[in-house]
């Protein structure tokens, strides 16, 4: 683990293994860390904190620079380490990484551009706000995204001055690892930046726990969201929770229906549906379905599963077999509840060992269907029908979630009166997904609170301080004070 600066084993020399997903064997073993290595991450932190908001942001930016060129420099051992240890294709990951070092630049050309607010007041005063950070911040960081994610959130955090603690994901810490080797390479002060290893309900727990920790980003299931905000709630850290979701994609009678049906295969096949934005409902208008159904069958039979490091590849594993194994029984529910229109088994010539499922379609699905409700968290979609908006739009928003939908659909008015009453934190029109730094992301109802990206995610890691001045040599010379009671 990376604390305070060194590389050191968790104070009880615990290990646990890290499993490659498409063969299911083990890569290595990762130091276990639980509350002991958290608290001393945590502290470091703190210690860290009381200089680094006050190192001056334009030195802040030159190092969250550096770290950007060392990203570019490392790319393909990240990639690898990403492919190797998640499941990602081996040609998605690097285009990943290759993007990464977007979000450090963005962050860096912030760090000096980002500050409060005068305020007119009455009377002879001067009044003005400042933005703080919020000391120590704690990174929670899924399986899904990894690399991503972590960075995402902490390039804003340290552009405006907190120390970070991140707990990656137990199934892939490695590449939190490897940043970690760069972000000391890069010269953040000792502290700044910390990664401690370990199980979710053993470290990440304490984490969220830890009365140090003064802003707390997460992102992962509903479930694991809601005792996220308990723990954090019990010493008033601010939280921001990206969670869950089962987003819409919405197919109009006038969509570019070649389009549409690839944006539907990338919608819920990308990195085997392990998505938060998963286009894991599928609407189609009644006039299009069938036409529409026979080109995403037809596409999905093109669709290459299999190894992640094959050039060939273009979906790879599920990222652990506890997972693979939630998928699977998903499968096995939808059997029961709709009709199977494709998929739903393993797909031939893959590693014998690797959690690698089918890209699956039901059809025919009733709305209050499982399958239809509940996040599946893999390459399952659910189909329906639809003729009326106004039914289509109660459907959609007939939901725990509200995270992001897609419509495909020429008629631009029609798309965007669809978009204002959806009840989501973001709606892509005739465009599918691709986050940027310089757009915010979030959700709505259980699909969290807060947002990253964007400068929308500021609020997420500072605070307001208001100073006021009074300009009046005299107190008595103040309006408001002339008379008033004690």
């Amino acid at each position: 683990m990376y604390i305070n600066g060194r590389w050191t084993p968790a104070h009880n020399g615990a290990t646990f293994p890290t499993v490659e997903p498409s063969t299911g064997s083990t890569i290595t073993e990762v130091p276990r860390g639980n509350a002991v290595d958290i608290d001393a991450a945590v502290r470091a932190a703190e210690r860290a904190a009381v200089s680094w908001q006050f190192t001056d942001a334009v030195a802040r930016a030159a190092m969250l620079r550096r770290l950007a060129e060392l990203v570019t420099e490392n790319a393909d051992e990240l990639a690898s380490i990403e492919a190797m240890d998640s499941g990602h294709y081996l040609a998605k990951a690097r285009e990943l990484v290759a993007a990464l070092p977007l979000w450090l630049e963005y962050w860096a050309g912030a760090a000096d551009k980002i500050g409060g607010r005068t305020i007119a007041v009455p009377g002879n005063k001067l009044s003005f706000t400042l933005l703080e950070p919020l000391g120590v911040t704690a990174h929670i960081i899924p399986w899904n995204y990894p690399l991503l994610i972590l960075i995402r959130s902490v390039a804003p955090a340290l552009a405006l001055g907190n120390t970070c603690v991140v707990k990656p994901a137990e199934d892939t810490s490695l590449s939190a690892l490897k940043f970690a080797e760069l972000v000391h390479e890069a010269g953040l002060p000792d502290g700044v930046f910390n990664v401690v290893t370990g199980y979710g309900e053993e470290a990440g727990a304490a984490l969220a726990a830890h009365p140090g920790v003064r802003g707390i980003t997460f992102t992962g299931s509903t479930e694991t969201g809601r005792e996220v905000a308990r723990l954090g709630g019990q010493h008033i850290a601010q939280v921001n929770l990206e969670l869950g979701g089962k987003s819409p994609l919405v197919v109009f009678p006038d969509a570019a229906l070649d389009d549409a049906v690839e944006v539907a295969v990338q919608g819920f096949c990308s990195r085997a549906g392990q998505v938060c934005v998963a286009g894991s409902r599928l609407f189609l208008h009644e006039e299009i379905a069938d036409r529409f159904l026979e080109m995403l069958v037809a596409r999905l039979e093109m669709a290459e599963v299999g190894d992640p490091f094959d050039e060939n590849t273009q979906m790879g594993p599920l990222a652990s077999k506890k997972h693979y194994d939630r998928v699977r029984e998903y499968i096995e529910i939808g059997k029961q509840e709709a009709r199977l229109l494709y998929g739903g088994g393993r797909p031939s010539q893959t590693a014998r060992g690797g959690f690698f499922v089918e890209p699956t379609v039901f059809v025919d699905v009733p709305k209050d269907a499982r399958i239809a409700r509940e996040e599946i968290f893999g390459p399952v979609t659910a189909v329906m029908r639809w003729s009326s908006v106004d039914d289509l739009i109660a459907t959609i928003n007939d939901s725990e979630y509200g995270l992001f939908a897609v419509l495909w659909c020429q008629d631009i008015t029609n798309a965007l009166d669809t978009a204002k009453r959806l009840q989501v934190g973001a709606v892509m029109i005739n465009d599918w997904f691709g986050e940027l730094p310089m757009a915010p992301h979030g959700g709505h109802k259980q699909s969290g609170v807060g947002r990253e990206e964007g400068l929308e995610a500021v609020h997420g890691y500072t605070q307001v301080k208001h100073i006021g001045i009074n300009l009046d040599r005299s107190l008595a010379k103040s309006t408001d004070w002339a008379g008033a009671p004690l």
